[in-house]
């Protein structure tokens, strides 16, 4: 059972929406590309900074800086609490 298509639109504009279609699908396409490989890009940073803190936070110094750190923040959310500036 074939299905017959009466259409008034020619094929010349059928063919010009397709074009328009497959130039907007590959600009869509390319645009994709870019972000996928910033993405990749952000995430070997993470890693790498992953990595850098890991080596540090195993060494002495890098414990007594991170704790200082981290002691240094919380007096300083204490003070934001208390109305201290």
């Amino acid at each position: 059972m074939g299905v017959k298509l009466h259409s008034h639109v020619s094929v010349e504009v059928l063919e010009k929406e397709l074009q328009v279609v497959k130039s907007e699908l590959i600009e869509q396409l390319n645009i994709r590309e870019k972000e996928l490989k910033e993405y990749q890009d952000l995430q070997k940073r993470y890693t790498m900074l992953e990595k850098r803190y890991a080596a540090i936070s195993r060494s002495f110094l890098g414990k007594l800086t991170l704790k200082y750190w981290t002691v240094r923040k919380r007096m300083g959310t204490n003070k934001a609490t208390k109305g201290h500036r």
